[in-house]
């Protein structure tokens, strides 16, 4: 994978092509206005292999109080069934149709 590379914004403007084919070989390419604030320029493909997942997400709660047992994965599962977690949403009523 291709170093991610820092353009300021003008320069990203004027050499937006060369951006867009930066970011589709792997590199992310980060975006910085004047006022310091960023963006991250990310192929779809990075940005599939980064979106949670459900398996990963149960993963990572059950073990973040170092418990590894049913019941912490338990909860982390209700928790997911009641608000969601990053980037997933939790279930309706309309779901079990």
């Amino acid at each position: 994978m291709a170093r991610e590379r820092i353009w300021q914004a003008s320069e990203a403007r004027a050499h937006f092509a060369e951006v867009v084919e930066d970011a589709l070989t792997g590199a992310p390419q980060v975006i910085r206005k004047r006022n310091g604030e960023e963006v991250v320029l990310l192929s779809r493909a990075s940005f599939e292999l980064m979106k949670p997942n459900l398996k990963d997400y149960l993963l990572r709660s059950a073990g973040a109080a170092g418990e590894d047992d049913d019941s912490s994965l338990e909860a982390a599962l209700g928790q997911v069934r009641r608000s969601g977690g990053p980037g997933l949403l939790p279930r309706t009523s309309s779901d079990a149709e």
